[in-house]
Formats: C-alpha cells, sequence, structure tokens
C-alpha cells in the first residue's frame, strides 16, 4: 500500500529529472528510476522505437491484460526552479505533478501490491516518454505494433478534477506545400507566388469553420498553426509552407478532412499538395458501460462527491487505442494549470483517487476470478 510520504518522496524525485521530451538522456533516467522502485517478481520490459521509450511491467506475461495502465513521463518545457517540487499545505507544485508525474508512483503502488498479494488479476503498468509530441513511436507502436491490448485501459491524463471524460476529440495535423515561380515584385506577371494559394485556403478554412472556432461545442474545429514561405519582401516567393490543426468528435471522421483538403487543392493543380503531421482517432467510451458504473461507482465511495461525465476538446495517448474497442477510464485528482509555471496537485484528492483504484482492481478481481 502507498502511503502518502512515499507518494510524494517518488513524486519529488521524478519531477526533479528534467524530462522533456526532446531530453532523451533524462527520460531515460526517469525510466531507469521507475525500474528500481517494481517489485523484482514484476514481468520487465523496455521496448525501444525511435527515440521513444516504453516500460510494460506486469503481474503476467502477456499483451491483453485484464486491466492496462497507460501513463507518460515526459513533461514540457519549463523555467529551472519547476524541476524542484514545492508544497503548500494540502497542495505540491512543480513540472509534471499534474500531467502526469503524480501517476508513476500510484502504477508501481498498484501493480507491486498486485504482485504481493499472488492476484490472478492481469494488471500492466505501461509508462512512455513521448506523449507531448503526439506519442507516434511510444503508445502507437505499442498499440498497433506490439500489439499491446488491455481489456480496460486507464489512462489518467484527462479529466482534471475528478471529471470522468467519456469523449475526447481526434487530432489531424497537415502540413500544406505549395510551389511557385520566383520573380521580382516589381514583375508580379513573371512569377506565380506560392503563398497566394495557401491564403485561399485559409480564407475558405476560416469562413467555413468560423461559427465552430468561435465557441465551445463539439464540433470540428481548424487552427492554422504555422505559415512560412519567401526570402524577401522584393520577391515573388516560390514555395510556401501552412500547418494547420484539425480537432474534430466522433461524429466527423479523418477521411472526411483529408476529402476537404482534396477539395480545396484541386483548383491550383499540382502547385498544391498535403500530407498528414500527425494524426488520432477520436475516443468514446459509453458512461452505462457496467465497467464504468462499477469504475464511477467506486471513485465516489472515496471521493465521497459525484463523479461528473464530461468529453475533453485536448488529447492524450488514449487515442492510439481508439480503433480496438477497448474502453478507456480517464479520470485524474484534483490538479490543474498544466504546461504552466504553476502546474499543482491536490495531494489528499490523489491519495483518495490511489484508493479507488485500488479497491476497482479488488472489485475486478473478485467479479472475474470468483
Amino acid at each position: 500500500m502507498l502511503h502518502k510520504d512515499t507518494f510524494l518522496h517518488q513524486l519529488s524525485d521524478l519531477v526533479a529529472i528534467p524530462t522533456v521530451t526532446a531530453d532523451t538522456t533524462a527520460n531515460q533516467q526517469a525510466i531507469e528510476y521507475i525500474r528500481t522502485l517494481l517489485s523484482p517478481q514484476a514481468n520487465v520490459r523496455v521496448i525501444e522505437n525511435a527515440k521513444a521509450k516504453i516500460l510494460i511491467a506486469s503481474n503476467s506475461d502477456t499483451l491483453q491484460p485484464d486491466i492496462g495502465y497507460l501513463v507518460h513521463v515526459d513533461v514540457v518545457a519549463a523555467s529551472e526552479k519547476m524541476f524542484t517540487m514545492t508544497q503548500q499545505e494540502n497542495k505540491i507544485f512543480g513540472r509534471g505533478v499534474s500531467d502526469m508525474k503524480f501517476s508513476i508512483p500510484l502504477g508501481i503502488a498498484l501493480l507491486n501490491e498486485l504482485i504481493e498479494n499472488k492476484s490472478p488479476l492481469q494488471f500492466s503498468f505501461v509508462v512512455t516518454t513521448d506523449e507531448e509530441i503526439g506519442g507516434l513511436d511510444g503508445a502507437a507502436h505499442l498499440a498497433e505494433t506490439a500489439q499491446w491490448r488491455p481489456k480496460v485501459l486507464i489512462v489518467p491524463d484527462g479529466g482534471d478534477n475528478l471529471q470522468f471524460v467519456h469523449a475526447s476529440k481526434g487530432v489531424a495535423q497537415f502540413v500544406v506545400e505549395s510551389t511557385g515561380t520566383s520573380a521580382h515584385a516589381s514583375r508580379l506577371w513573371d512569377g506565380e507566388n506560392a503563398i497566394t494559394p495557401l491564403a485561399h485556403i485559409i480564407t475558405k478554412l476560416e469562413k467555413r469553420y468560423a461559427a465552430n472556432n468561435a465557441t465551445e461545442g463539439w464540433v470540428t474545429t481548424v487552427n492554422f498553426g504555422k505559415i512560412s514561405g519567401g526570402i524577401s519582401t522584393n520577391q515573388v516567393c516560390d514555395s510556401a509552407t501552412l500547418q494547420i490543426d484539425f480537432r474534430y468528435p466522433e461524429t466527423d471522421s479523418f477521411e472526411r478532412i483529408v476529402d476537404e483538403l482534396t477539395e480545396m487543392c484541386e483548383p491550383f493543380q499540382n502547385r498544391v499538395t498535403f500530407s498528414p503531421l500527425a494524426t488520432g482517432l477520436p475516443t468514446a467510451t459509453d458512461p452505462e458501460l457496467p465497467i464504468v458504473k462499477k469504475f464511477l461507482a467506486v471513485l465516489e465511495t472515496t471521493h465521497q462527491q459525484k463523479i461528473q461525465i464530461k468529453p475533453t476538446h485536448g488529447g492524450s495517448d488514449a487515442r492510439h487505442f481508439a480503433a480496438f474497442d477497448i474502453p478507456i477510464l480517464m479520470i485524474k485528482p484534483h490538479g490543474g494549470d498544466i504546461h504552466m509555471e504553476s502546474e499543482w496537485l491536490d495531494v489528499e484528492s490523489t491519495m483518495a483517487f490511489y484508493e479507488g483504484l485500488r479497491r476497482f482492481l479488488r472489485d475486478v478481481e473478485e467479479e472475474m476470478y470468483a
């Protein structure tokens, strides 16, 4: 069983390792530290794929466990002081305390206890190192190539302040590339500006999605994240790129968005092409599923409050498992200000969350292996 002092000590150690995604050395150090905390009886493997590492620790030798617990140790950049965890009464502060290093001591303790009790419940604790840049080398590889497919997947990487995430939007990011012919700005007719087609595409998408982008809603939105092109003001640009980010609910599809972009590029013939940068399916879990109702009931008991059920506009590594019809249990204890200098976590809420996970695993074990 995980005690509060142990939790705080382990979390402080993890926060002190500056695991910004691009820092592969720091992420390797964090993975090695986590391994030292695992039971010697744990079945542990580390998969290396490109620059990402995936730690899989289980109480059985299977890629289809009863329960999967998926977290990431990588974080976004922060000031140096954020890598020293501080505490003010019941709140702790530091990079990753909420997103999502808090979940790692919990997962270690859950696995170690199941091993100690010789539980027949098959449980896998998984840590990735590239979630903050899309998880394509980590969780996507785990789901599609390694074929890690738990029957139920716990992902405490969304649903701040005890809000159960029953649906999350998919992501479809593209780079649109445009070519032209350079010329002097005083003789435009001698050239063909590569920026102009991109401006037309932006205008059409902005008009089409203006209402969706204006207010919060469960609809598809589009963001123009980056546009670049040209060398000097007095030269007709011959090469330009545009990066676009669509976020879409389960009622929309990646294929429809591709068709839309194809339609918009067609008038410019071969001058404009596009390709995907990062993609991820939307997730949807029915709150009426028995396993979900059991999960929420336990957490409501340990927190002594009603759990709200809401969708989220953001994404997580859970999206890489959306195609496999796996119930995704996504919720977090009280915390906030992720990716900010004031990122925080409520300690008591986190310990209640841990107790809820313990009881949930025990209830599932009794039901499956009675």
